[in-house]
Order: structure tokens, then C-alpha cells, then sequence
């Protein structure tokens, strides 16, 4: 599961050439190579960048996340891995007691929230992967939880299901804010599979109907059609997600969307950018990159 692979760094030249010097089997061969590229930066547009391949970790996971300190984190079904913004690996997090995991929300790099759906068990771990509580929302009352995510005071967002609010609870369980009834507000009914407040706003995503808005008191704003998404994140004001094998970016503000490049396309899961990194989810590993 560990199996690191290391030693893949891509030197950064024009073009692509060979150099060799030396002779007979004293000789060194060197593979110098970049790929040109155009990557959004914080919210100005196209820029002309290099990547340069910092690592790679082997690794079946099922998402890959990033906080604001460029930690990655890689979500199988049970366990969670963290790795510094070189992809270095730090810790882990193995619980299976409470069923696959649904969702983390990296939102708060000192408190992940991890949210296991089948037992609808809401899990908070502190920056080194500990566990500090458990929310378990049957305990508190509930029976039909799809969504949980970290609000920025400290207490869980969450979708009721049954009555169709979103709420925001306390430490003790007690709701502090809720929403009016999602289900009159839109006229549809939503299964969100995850929450996100960031900016004063919280996204709660939808795969069918798109992205709704709501500030952080629980008044709905507005629905971003972005459809089918399992998970996004947002960077500064951008919502950055991977769709239809392109990393993509959309400004809820100026409705502006752009395609981000990246340095490999093939077998791309999934694709997350932070603060001049980028790491790349395949099959079997993580790539992680420095634009």
C-alpha cells in the first residue's frame, strides 16, 4: 500500500533531447524533458508554466484532496494518507469499523472531517491523522444524513434528508442555524454528497441538480449548474474540479470557466491544485507536481 517510488524528478530545459558524456560503461545518459503548458493561477487567467515531477507514491485510492497549506491527502475506502505539498508521506488514518469512507473535508487542516455515510458516523481527526470525536448522527436524532462538511467556527454542516434543511450543529449536537425546506426552495429533492463552506458561502453539491449555494447562516443564494460531480474544491474564489478527463475551473462570480492543462492525461481519476502544486490521482498511484 506504501510502496514509495521516488527518484522521478523532471529536470526542466527547452525541448526534448537527449545528453549523454562519458565513455564506455563509465558513460551517463541524462533525460532532460518539459512540457509546455498553460495553467490558471489565482483567479487571472492563462499563464505559460512548467511542471517539474517532485514524486510519486504508489497507492489504490478513491480521491485525492488538498488543503490551504498544500497537504494532500489520498481517501480509499478505509484509510487516508497524508503528504506534504513535495508528496512526501506523513501519516496515516485506518478505521474500519465504521464502514467506507464517504467524504473528508480538508477545509480545516487542523480538524478533518471525515464522514462515513453507512453508519452515518462523522469522524474529526487533528492535523497528524488522530482522532479527536466521533458525530454520530443516529445518536443525535437523525436518520437519513447524505452530506456533512466543517463550518468555518468550528461546528458540522450537514443535509437532513427527512425534512429537507440544511443544518449546522454545535459540539453537544445542538442545531445552531438551519435552512428553510430545500425541496420548496428549488421545487426538486436533493441527495447531496458533500459540503463545502469556504468564503462565507456554503456549496453543497448535488450530482443531479448542480452545486446550491447558501451563506453562513443557511439562506439559499443561488444553484451553479455544474452537474455530476463526486467532489470539487476552491481555490481562492475559483471552483476547481476534474470532468470529462480536463482539470477545469469556474468563477462563480464572473461565470468565467477555463480548462487547466496538465502534464499527464493519461489515466487521470482525478486532479487537485494548490499554491504552485498539483497532485495527479491514477489507477495506482499519486504524481505529485511543482508548476
Amino acid at each position: 500500500m506504501q510502496n514509495r517510488k521516488r527518484g522521478l524528478f523532471a529536470s526542466v530545459c527547452s525541448g526534448i533531447f537527449s545528453l549523454s558524456f562519458g565513455e564506455g560503461r563509465g558513460g551517463v545518459c541524462i533525460l532532460l524533458f518539459i512540457i509546455h503548458y498553460s495553467l490558471f493561477v489565482s483567479g487571472q487567467g492563462l499563464i505559460n508554466n512548467k511542471y517539474a515531477l517532485l514524486d510519486s507514491y504508489f497507492v489504490k485510492a478513491n480521491a485525492v484532496s488538498v488543503d490551504n497549506f498544500s497537504n494532500f491527502y489520498a481517501t480509499g475506502d478505509n484509510q487516508i494518507l497524508k503528504f506534504d505539498r513535495d508528496g512526501k508521506f506523513l501519516q496515516s488514518y485506518e478505521e474500519v469499523k465504521n464502514g467506507k469512507i464517504g467524504s473528508i473535508d480538508v477545509t480545516n487542516p487542523f480538524k478533518l472531517l471525515v464522514y462515513y455515510p453507512d453508519f452515518m458516523n462523522a469522524v474529526v481527526l487533528d492535523k497528524f491523522l488522530t482522532f479527536l470525536v466521533t458525530y454520530n448522527f443516529f445518536d443525535l436524532g437523525y436518520q437519513n444524513i447524505t452530506a456533512v462538511g466543517s463550518s468555518a467556527d468550528g461546528f458540522l454542516w450537514f443535509y437532513d434528508a427527512t425534512d429537507y434543511k440544511l443544518k449546522k450543529i454545535d459540539a453537544t449536537g445542538n442545531v445552531q442555524l438551519q435552512s428553510q425546506p430545500v425541496n420548496q426552495l428549488i421545487n426538486k429533492i436533493i441527495n447531496p454528497n458533500f459540503i463545502i463552506e469556504k468564503n462565507g458561502q456554503v456549496f453543497v453539491n448535488d450530482p443531479t441538480e448542480g452545486i446550491l449555494v447558501f451563506d453562513n447562516f443557511g439562506a439559499y443564494y443561488k444553484t451553479i449548474p455544474i452537474k455530476g460531480l463526486q467532489k470539487f474544491h476552491i481555490l481562492q474564489e475559483q471552483i476547481i474540479y476534474y470532468q470529462d478527463e480536463k482539470l477545469r475551473s469556474y468563477n462563480p462570480v464572473t461565470f468565467d470557466a477555463k480548462m487547466i492543462s496538465l502534464p499527464d492525461t493519461t489515466g487521470v481519476m482525478q486532479a487537485v491544485i494548490e499554491k504552485n502544486r498539483i497532485a495527479i490521482l491514477k489507477n495506482d498511484r499519486i504524481d505529485f507536481y511543482r508548476y
